[in-house]
């Protein structure tokens, strides 16, 4: 077999590969002999049919079944033996295949760039600790406790500020319903039922100011400036007038906190409560230092070399990057046409974000192979069940599924990189502050 490389840039290469025509007639051989087994021609029973004739008959079957065998194994060694590390799969193209002739076909394919790692021992970072006083615990507990609030309905007095009004509302805009104005954000034009918790701040400049006062079954116009820089362009810098219907105000009740609250929230009692909630936020903000520590270390390494990225991976992590902006910003209620009208601004934030993370990906994996850092079989068993009880699953069909989609890969990749970040905080040089 014979095999040359061109370098079309450094994380792309051309191989043109040529297989032996007598290798290529031995792997014909064998395929029309599975082919004559179970050859269906009139006259003939079940593999007696001439050669001739099988090949005659399935000559393009077996034209592609050759393909399908000679190309993957050759790429194979052709990758071996030219020692290429290669990202992703390659485009095979090119194919001449003649009888008696060497089977030739070029695959071009990304290759993981080639870098000096620089020092990673002794990084300087900063550790800023942050103790968690009683009044974090007891903000939290608020944070609870409004999950756990009640809406009494008012009656007898207007709207103030902190009560929520239930509305109907109906917006114009130079003549036109402000649903033709911005079809992206038909909710600013019309809405029925709308919660709005009476604030300043919310929901449009100056709207909740005017509903001041107002009784249940009042209606009144609301006139709206809407900024410059209102995100939603057609409505940027024009004026609005709302017609608004308040049909009812409600009231936030929140519960105290006793033991009754506490049990609510799957504890015994307040003293319980607030020992399990200083543990979470001590333990939260463990994590959040971890995690800057980490940004610190990476930032530094990056910072200290520079290398082409394949650019298969590249838009492999875009996409991927893509897609979990559009679903979560989904989840969150935002429309398809706002998400629309943003995509240059999804898709820059998604490909800067993309080249930095595989970069990274790039120089943690070359730390881990400079360390023989490695994901042991237990690490991943212990992975899996946590993710098993995350998704409330067995883990047994968890671990199915990921092999099916080809995810324990990811799995092995992020628990890697996670014990990389932790070796190199470890043999960092840490400057520990007190907020």
């Amino acid at each position: 077999m014979s095999v040359t490389i061109e370098n079309i840039s450094p994380c792309r290469k051309k191989l043109r590969i040529e297989v032996a025509a007598s290798r290529v007639a031995g792997v014909r051989a064998e395929i029309l002999q599975e082919f004559r087994k179970g050859a269906a021609i009139p006259g003939f029973r079940a593999g007696k049919a001439p050669e001739p004739l099988v090949e005659k008959r399935y000559a393009s079957e077996i034209d592609n079944e050759v393909r399908q065998r000679v190309i993957p194994d050759a790429y194979r060694e052709a990758v071996k033996e030219k020692e290429l590390r290669v990202v992703g799969q390659p485009n095979v193209d090119s194919v001449e295949s003649l009888p008696g002739k060497p089977f030739v076909f070029t695959a071009v394919m990304d290759t993981a760039p080639e870098f000096e790692l620089p020092e990673y021992k002794g990084i300087a970072v900063k550790k800023t600790e942050t103790p968690v006083a009683d009044a974090d615990v007891e903000k939290t507990i608020d944070g609870l406790r409004d999950q756990q609030a009640d809406f009494a309905d008012v009656t007898g007095r207007g709207l103030k500020t902190g009560d929520f009004a239930i509305i109907n509302y109906t917006g114009v805009a130079e003549g036109k319903p402000i649903g033709e104005l911005a079809p992206e954000a038909k909710t600013l034009g019309e809405h029925k039922d709308f919660w709005l918790l009476v604030n300043s701040d919310s929901f449009l400049p100056g709207f909740c100011e005017q509903l001041i006062g107002a009784q249940v079954g009042e209606k009144r116009q609301v006139l709206v400036s809407f900024p410059a820089d209102f995100a939603v362009k057609p409505l940027a810098s024009k004026k609005a007038t709302y017609f608004v219907d308040v049909t009812g105000i409600k009231e936030k009740k929140l519960p105290e906190v006793n033991d009754e609250f506490a049990k609510k929230v799957g504890l015994d009692s307040v003293e319980k409560l607030k020992a399990e909630v200083r543990k979470s936020l001590v333990a939260e903000r463990e994590a959040q230092v971890n995690g800057e520590l980490r940004k610190q270390v990476v930032d530094h390494l990056l910072s200290k070399v520079e290398f082409e990225l394949p650019e298969s991976l590249v838009a492999q992590e875009t996409r991927s990057i893509v897609y979990d902006l559009v679903r979560e910003n989904s989840q969150r209620g935002v429309n398809k046409d706002v998400l629309e009208s943003k995509k240059d601004e999804i898709f820059g934030y998604a490909s800067q974000s993309a080249k930095e993370r595989v970069r990274s990906s790039f120089v943690l994996d070359a730390v881990a192979q400079a360390e023989k850092i490695t994901v042991t079989e237990a690490e991943m068993e212990e992975r899996l069940a946590a993710m098993a009880r995350q998704y409330r699953m067995p883990a047994e069909k968890l671990k199915a599924q990921l092999d099916e989609r080809g995810g324990l890969g990811e799995v092995e990749e992020q628990i890697l990189v996670g014990k990389t970040l932790d070796f190199l905080i470890a043999n960092a040089k840490v400057e520990t502050t007190k907020a």
